[in-house]
């Protein structure tokens, strides 16, 4: 029993079980007291979170971050009233952190700034579904992808109130986003004179974000659930949409009103979280978390915004030993080879694959070429995989989407223009229109994977086309006109138009893409169901196998866990940007050279500068898998096998077998050119020989038959398709019209003809 002096000076907060004195009492001796567990054993260990306050002195970062599993292990009761009353809570423990901080820095009386307790790693994580009216008022964590993050909102902390007949001033502060209106002055006694001043009122960022459930939390058959988070001060504009975080915060409902000039109250509430703290978790889905907390960035006011925005992004941390083992890795003779094992080993074979997409998730060297008038250079790198059903396109695919970082997998079916770039809707908190991110806007410095590339609508198809090559993504929407940025590497899979790849057909007529669109992938690869009695026996084998006890590719796996893969690239695309070196540049455009003087003799273009580009981006690539600072010559050389192997095999024309580019830049190889050229030059002859019958008219069907009798003659063959070519290419040369208005059309010579 407590006697009634030691009664009177307990302070409870009303409404719970917190003794103010007393949790002040615990939480200082948690923070004086409590060591790492490798670190008890040694009496001289300074106790953790006193070296984060001598730390903070030091960086001038007036944020701890509390770690919530120390506290619980430390205190388990004092745990508990955290996480029930935060709103409590968390001021004692500022007060209580900025008082031992004034102790530990007593010299520095200049210092006002105050810090700030910003816990994380709560032991009880939540799902968006599994919130419910328990949680209100509590701290929680939950996991999403931000799909949308408002402009910066002004949120009133504190308000100035004049009093308009003897002007004397009062300040009310903000309590749960109400103002108490001062009813009565106290110095002349009026009442309802005050109004409020709001240029003396005192203000602070705040933002809306919009976070979405991670796909592999959704339940079969289930949409995603979505959340509004309200962020403050360092917060703001912390995230972005696409990335991954887990967010520490309060759960709150608000009422809302069924008319704004009435008090009455629905019966729903809105749900939203306040934020406490961010976490950015990149996810890969086997279980590779790496982590960075918000406060462990330094924003400084030099540094442009850019460069803030990629600070932001790309802090993750490694260890020693893990870097260490990276360079040991990279040093290894076998390094190349063991990293195409690793990536998708339970797909069969496919190594020029492997290797193409590997090039992609490793990416090239960010360059930026502002000045010379030019912008920024891509450094991702595209990939089409384009074939027979069955091969494996889709698994690849899936494999990358679960291993990169950041990204998005769709299905051009399933995909629209408007889901790809950016969609306007209404902000719930303004009731203004507002842009939200589509999935390439999303992916922004990741990839993005479509599968069924060539069942997307023409619509959705052209936007693309900016999106691949200038890297970004131009919207003017309902009065909002802004350019998004997107760049991101896509990865595509396509099905031939009659479920099997014709080889007598050109890439373009087998899938009816435009050509414009497949020149802006650096690697198409032509993924063909071969049947050979061997290479089936082989590769039913290895699908068995993966059915069974004893997997082929479990010895691949232990060589280089998937992991490792991941840790490896985030390393390489952050730490290692090798620059071309003289004897490199001489290779490049050799090799360039050569690619170009393939097609001389046949009159025909082999190579095109983007491909150089590609050899550039792909040399890079390479490279970067051997945390090399240059690129070499070995670099140089497997950049122009994979150009050979992929986007040439794909340039090939069927009829002649020479490699022509033409086809995949404007649809139209250079033999079929010639063919539609000599063709015309026939219909020319045929209808100048007779001009009078050709002003009047010939009938297309007759037309025909004379231009093909003509051919015959010269050991020619004609095809429907040239023949109608040749007579599009003529009428677009204003040398003929042709009339559709009767069942039978005419053919006829136009008199304005040059």
């Amino acid at each position: 029993m407590l006697s009634n002096s030691e009664q009177q000076m307990t302070q409870v907060v009303w409404g719970t079980n917190i003794n103010t004195s007393d949790c002040q009492h615990r939480f200082k001796n948690f923070l004086t007291n409590y060591t790492l567990e490798r670190e008890r054993d040694n009496m001289t260990a300074v106790p953790y979170y006193m070296k984060q306050l001598k730390q903070i002195a030091e960086t001038e970062q007036y944020i701890l971050n509390l770690d919530c599993r120390h506290l619980l292990e430390h205190d388990n009761n004092l745990h508990t009233q955290f996480i029930n009353f935060p709103s409590e809570m968390i001021p004692y423990f500022d007060a209580v952190v900025n008082q031992m901080f004034k102790e530990l820095v007593s010299g520095d009386s200049d210092n006002t700034n105050i810090i700030q307790v910003r816990p994380y790693n709560l032991k009880q994580k939540k799902l968006l579904r599994e919130l419910n009216p328990d949680d209100i008022d509590k701290l929680i964590a939950v996991k999403g992808l931000v799909i949308r993050a408002s402009d910066i909102v002004p949120e009133m902390k504190e308000a100035h109130f004049k009093c308009s007949a003897c002007n004397n001033r009062q300040c009310v502060p903000v309590y749960r986003a109400k103002v108490e209106h001062p009813t009565e002055c106290q110095n002349c006694r009026s009442k309802h004179s005050f109004e409020i001043i709001h240029n003396m009122c005192q203000f602070g960022d705040k933002q809306h974000v919009k976070m979405q459930e991670i796909q592999e939390n959704v339940p079969d058959g289930d949409t995603p659930h979505h959340i509004q988070l309200c962020a403050f001060e360092e917060h703001v504009d912390y995230v972005r949409p696409g990335d991954r975080v887990e967010v520490v915060g309060i759960y709150r409902a608000q009422g809302m009103r069924i008319n704004a000039n009435r008090r009455v109250m629905k019966n729903i509430f809105i749900t939203y979280v306040d934020v406490v703290s961010y976490q950015k978790v990149d996810i890969s889905r086997f279980g590779v978390e790496t982590e960075e907390k918000a406060d462990d960035v330094k924003m400084d006011d030099d540094i442009a915004q850019e460069e803030i925005e990629n600070q932001i992004q790309e802090v993750v941390t490694f260890s020693d030993k893990e870097i260490q083992s990276f360079k040991k890795f990279a040093n290894d003779p076998r390094c190349y080879e063991k990293l195409v094992d690793a990536l998708a080993p339970s797909i069969w074979e496919n190594d020029d694959i492997k290797k193409g997409v590997l090039c992609q998730l490793f990416g090239g060297t960010v360059r930026d070429f502002s000045q010379s008038g030019r912008g920024r250079f891509r450094s991702e790198i595209n990939v089409l995989l384009v074939g027979d059903p069955s091969t494996a396109k889709s698994q690849v695919l899936q494999y990358v989407h679960r291993i990169a970082p950041r990204g998005i997998y769709t299905s051009g079916k399933g995909s629209s223009a408007v889901g790809l770039t950016a969609y306007v809707t209404k902000d719930p908190e303004t009731r203004e229109l507002v842009l939200e991110s589509g999935a390439l806007v999303l992916s922004d410095k990741g990839i993005c994977c479509i599968d069924e590339f060539d069942k997307m609508d023409d619509s959705t198809r052209v936007i693309l086309h900016e999106a691949m090559e200038q890297q970004t993504i131009s919207i003017a929407k309902a009065g909002i006109i802004c350019t998004l940025n997107s760049r991101t590497a896509i990865l595509a899979a396509a099905n031939p138009i009659d479920s099997k790849y014709n080889p007598k057909m050109s890439v373009v007529d087998n899938i009816r893409l435009p050509p414009t669109l497949l020149s802006r992938f650096d690697l198409i690869y032509l993924v063909l169901d071969r049947s050979s009695p061997v290479t089936d026996r082989r590769l039913a084998n290895h699908i068995v196998s993966l059915f069974g006890e004893e997997e082929i590719g479990m010895k691949q796996q232990a060589e280089v866990s998937r992991e490792f893969l991941a840790k490896y690239i985030s390393y390489s695309r952050k730490y290692c940007n090798p620059e071309i070196s003289e004897l490199a540049a001489e290779l490049l455009s050799e090799e360039y050279i050569k690619m170009r003087n393939i097609g001389s003799a046949f009159k025909t273009i082999t190579a095109t500068p983007r491909q150089l580009e590609s050899l550039i981006r792909l040399s890079e690539a390479h490279a970067k898998m051997r945390l090399s600072e240059v690129v070499g010559r070995q670099d140089v050389e497997e950049a122009v096998r994979l150009i050979k192997v992929a986007t040439q095999q794909a340039a090939t024309d069927p009829t002649t077998g020479k490699i022509d580019m033409d086809i995949l830049t404007s649809g139209v190889s250079s033999s079929k050119r010639e063919v539609i050229t000599s063709v015309s030059a026939v219909i020319r002859q045929l209808l100048k020989e007779d001009e009078e019958r050709s002003k009047s008219g010939v009938r297309y069907m007759n037309l025909k038959d004379e231009v093909s009798l003509r051919m015959k003659k010269s050991n020619m063959e004609l095809h429907d398709i040239d023949f109608k070519n040749a007579i599009r290419d003529l009428e677009d040369q204003h040398f003929i019209g042709l009339f559709r208005h009767q069942s039978n059309p005419t053919v006829r010579l136009l008199e304005t003809r040059d």
